[in-house]
């Protein structure tokens, strides 16, 4: 299973890199077209955006695969290895409760708007969305196995600060 996540989040993190490209060449496009050449191109803001919002997503569940998100280890660090395990289970357990929410409404957003069309790549609004519930999922996976793991090893689990 982990050779399977290190895989997966590679292509997650290679995605995202392939969109931050993409992302960066319609802004540097948008700016030449616009102030250089006074033709502005009319796609380029709107695609920008779609890259931006699908790059931050994607980073973020490869973020949450690898255990390599933002925390304040103050606390968790003062703790024996039983506290910091229990604070472990506490904050995936919290985590993939978060995620189950945001998958579910994610979800409902994307159907939902999947008639709807973007005013000038008209693509429909539901794709763009679409990753919300497609990271979520990828991160509830992430959470699962965590939550597993911690179960099944214990306190021991947890390494020491």
């Amino acid at each position: 299973m982990r050779r399977f996540f290190r895989w997966a989040d590679a292509l997650v993190l290679g995605l995202a890199a392939i969109y931050v490209a993409g992302f960066l060449g319609c802004v540097i496009l948008q700016v030449l077209f616009r102030y250089l050449i006074a033709a502005p191109l009319p796609w380029s803001e709107e695609a920008a955006r779609y890259l931006f919002v699908w790059t931050a997503f994607l980073a973020a569940a490869a973020a949450v695969g690898r255990d390599d998100h933002f925390a304040i280890s103050f606390l968790a660090d003062n703790l024996p290895p039983r506290g910091r395990w229990v604070l472990q289970l506490l904050g995936s357990g919290l985590g993939l409760l978060f995620l189950v929410i945001v998958t579910w409404k994610g979800a409902v957003m994307s159907l939902r708007l999947w008639s709807a069309v973007s005013p000038v790549m008209e693509l429909p609004q539901g794709s763009v969305y679409a990753v919300i519930p497609g990271t979520g999922l990828y991160m509830s996976a992430h959470l699962v196995a965590r939550l597993y793991a911690l179960l099944r090893e214990g306190p021991r689990a947890v390494e020491s600060p």
